[in-house]
């Protein structure tokens, strides 16, 4: 299984389109591909005001790739959530706790 760690900064002033997007977009899209296990979305708290992150678990390099493309290691937002971000990270874990 791989863990997926994404995190983007918003555009200031833009963090409440970002959440709607994300809610309304980015989280049916998520739920609707093959192979992802389960996510957790996380909204800025505290003085991390305009950072976002999610979380998911996929099954395999197969199913991520289906998801992101091939280049599965970049982040990946959708169109209409681009403009919004002002940058955007992902990181890869392959889980051992099984």
């Amino acid at each position: 299984m791989i863990l997926r760690v994404f995190r983007a900064v918003i555009h200031e002033h833009r963090v409440a389109d970002f959440k709607r997007m994300v809610q309304e977009q980015s989280i049916p899209w998520l739920k609707g591909s093959d192979g992802m296990l389960g996510y957790f979305a996380g909204q800025p708290f505290g003085a991390n005001e305009r950072e976002f992150t999610m979380v998911t678990l996929w099954r395999d390099l197969d199913a991520l790739r289906a998801f992101c493309g091939d280049d599965w290691d970049h982040p990946v937002v959708t169109e209409d959530e681009a403009p919004l971000v002002e940058a955007m990270f992902a990181e890869h874990y392959l889980r051992f706790d099984r």
